[in-house]
């Protein structure tokens, strides 16, 4: 039956086909048979581009890397028209690289397109040569060959990254079966159409370092059993002894959870029967259900023991295991912060040796200054009287007051004056009223005497 175009059918959002799916001319030409590309490449390319892209934005809307050419045409029929041109824009898509083969893929899902050559012929040189032979000598089966099944990578890649994005990162360190990651897959409303496309992604994620996989054999089938959800990019993705031991441990935890919420039902369902048969009077029976109700409730405890302990036991673990990388931060900060030192060269002895030497070279820069300055000083003091002596000599000036020489420990000069010259500075003194007191006189007279 084939897919509606339109929003929602039956509650469920549905794909919608391009407004061209609606024009049965233009359709009838879409669905027939490609005619050869030499005839007219410009239609032939875009009729290729158009079932390309359409494949594309189906199986991505349904979260379905994988596909068949079956599958294909049961969901693009128009009434009772099925695609005639399918067999071909696979065959074009596959040599182009945009598709791969299921079984080709889970036998090496690391290998490259230019190994899947090496592979094929050094690997399974028998089956790929009978395979080439039957086709090209034998009528190929059209019906088998309708149901291989297909890996389109980008679709692949694209529900590889809904998976990181809204599952993985929010369940970083967690080890779940498979069924349990499929039902988180389905409530972070990750669209995945089965089983087969979930563990194609999971092994393209496990290739990709980003999750680990252990498998189990059942019925003769290798099938994905757990799968590890590391907690930071970096971390070991082989599943060991102590991470199934963890895993048991949450799985024994979850178990007596539901016990627990199965008894304390019972409980309430005999406490109401009890009550029920009290007030029919029926006392034998209502006594028969309370003793019911006590053994439920001894076992309730018991497991509710037995879960305290395990609860213990987890976080007993989960302590341990922080405190094992708080122990290896220690670690790498110690080797570190020594190394560090060891390259710098910053040692005890050579630091205060280093210090010493720096104390010595100051005091000698210090000396160097002082010299410099006195020597400075000393030859701008002599300049200075030279051209002193200079001006005079212009000037016709009499010689000057004799000072004493300059001392370099900034105290002030001592000023030498004659008699004559001081009598002579007293003499042009001036007073208010215009006389000499009395003492005044004879300190002039005792001057002038002496």
């Amino acid at each position: 039956m084939s897919l509606i175009s339109g929003d929602k059918e039956n509650g469920k959002v549905q794909f919608s086909f391009p407004a061209s799916w609606q024009d049965n001319t233009l359709m009838q030409v879409q669905f027939a048979m490609f005619r050869s590309r030499h005839l007219d490449t410009e239609d032939y390319d875009a009729k290729l581009k158009f079932w390309k892209d359409l494949i594309a934005e189906y199986l991505k809307f349904r979260g379905r890397p994988i596909f068949s050419l079956r599958d294909l045409q049961l969901q693009f029929m128009r009434g009772d028209q099925l695609p005639a041109c399918l067999d071909t824009v696979i065959s074009e898509m596959h040599q182009g690289k945009q598709i791969r083969s299921r079984t080709e893929f889970e036998h090496d899902p690391a290998n490259s397109w230019s190994g899947w050559l090496v592979n094929s012929l050094v690997k399974r040189p028998l089956s790929w040569s009978w395979s080439k032979i039957k086709h090209s000598v034998v009528a190929e089966d059209l019906e088998a060959s309708s149901l291989v099944d297909w890996i389109h990578l980008n679709v692949l890649n694209n529900t590889c990254e809904l998976i990181t994005e809204k599952v993985l990162s929010e369940n970083s360190g967690k080890l779940m079966h498979f069924d349990a990651f499929k039902s988180l897959c389905k409530s972070q409303e990750v669209q995945i159409h089965s089983d087969k496309d979930i563990c194609v992604c999971l092994l393209a994620l496990n290739v990709r370092q980003i999750v680990g996989l252990e498998f189990k054999i059942e019925k003769g089938v290798r099938q994905i059993h757990l799968v590890k959800i590391p907690k930071k990019q970096g971390d070991d993705l082989n599943i060991s002894q102590e991470d199934h031991a963890v895993h048991n441990l949450q799985n024994t935890q979850a178990q007596l959870l539901k016990q627990l919420e199965d008894l304390e039902e019972e409980i309430k369902v005999n406490d109401d029967k009890a009550r029920q048969y009290l007030k029919e009077n029926k006392r034998q029976m209502a006594k028969t259900y309370l003793r019911k109700r006590h053994l439920l409730e001894k076992n309730h405890e018991r497991r509710s023991i037995a879960l305290h302990n395990i609860e213990s036991l987890l976080s007993s673990v989960d302590e341990a295991q922080n405190s094992g990388l708080v122990l290896d931060a220690y670690k790498i900060g110690s080797n570190t912060l020594k190394k560090v030192l060891s390259d710098s060269g910053l040692k005890y002895d050579n630091v205060d040796e280093v210090l010493a030497d720096v104390r010595e070279t100051l005091d000698q820069h210090q000396e160097v200054q002082d010299i410099m300055s006195n020597s400075v000083v000393e030859g701008v003091g002599q300049e200075e009287d030279q051209l002193e002596k200079e001006l005079r000599e212009l000037c016709g000036e009499s010689s000057p007051a004799v000072f004493g020489p300059l001392i370099n420990n900034n105290e002030k000069a001592e000023v030498v004056i004659t008699d004559e010259e001081m009598i002579a500075m007293l003499q042009g003194l001036e007073v208010e009223d215009g006389t000499v007191s009395q003492s005044s006189t004879r300190t002039v007279k005792s001057l002038q005497g002496l």
